[in-house]
């Protein structure tokens, strides 16, 4: 992995080489984007996360839990404007690995 990009962004364009959260409903989570301004930069970053020691997957029901940790480690994405930060937490998959990515397959 590229040490200069974020750790979420390696688990969307490689979604065979990580693990993801089965949901009780059948289906699977990676991610959970969400967005947010942090001191004038507009970021995106994942509400389901790596955590540092344990290396497993994570899901944060606090949203500022979430992007505390994503600030702290570089696990986010800035844009220039919180609307290009919402399109992106929302459309993230498109186009990429992980939108056609099922696991076991």
């Amino acid at each position: 992995m590229d040490k200069n990009v974020p750790e979420f962004i390696d688990r969307i364009n490689n979604p065979q080489k990580y693990s993801y959260i089965q949901n009780k409903d059948g289906t699977f989570s990676t991610h959970k984007m969400a967005n947010t301004e942090v001191n004038g930069k507009f970021i995106a970053f994942p509400m389901i996360q790596f955590m540092p020691f344990s290396n497993e997957l994570y899901e944060f029901k606090d949203f500022r839990n979430a992007a505390d940790l994503a600030l702290r480690t570089g696990n986010y994405k800035e844009f220039k404007t919180d609307t290009e930060a919402l399109n992106y937490a929302k459309n993230y998959k498109k186009g990429t690995p992980l939108e056609k990515f099922k696991p076991g397959k």
